[in-house]
């Protein structure tokens, strides 16, 4: 039996829609952010700003960091289907 306690400590569920594709890197990053870095309401106001321009900072490191590890991936892709014959699908995965 699930009791009411027990649905309280899930947290709360979000949902977020695209059209004709995935989320992009500035999405995830900022989801990432929201994940690790949190100040109090009850924090003074110049500790606030303090940790939102950190959030803001550390959000661009990891977005220029997801960015490369998308380009490494496809390159990763692009060899593989080369070696195997598929140039034509590796040129198309090089023009992403």
């Amino acid at each position: 039996m699930i009791d009411d306690t027990t649905l309280t400590n899930l947290g709360s569920i979000e949902v977020h829609t695209t059209t004709e594709g995935g989320h992009p890197v500035e999405f995830w990053a900022k989801r990432c952010i929201e994940r690790i870095i949190a100040v109090s309401d009850e924090a003074p106001e110049d500790v606030k700003n303090q940790v939102n321009e950190f959030k803001n900072n550390i959000e661009k490191v990891i977005e220029l960091y997801m960015q490369n590890a998308i380009k490494s991936d496809r390159i990763t892709i692009n060899n593989k289907l080369e070696k195997a014959g598929h140039k034509e699908s590796a040129d198309l995965i090089r023009k992403l």
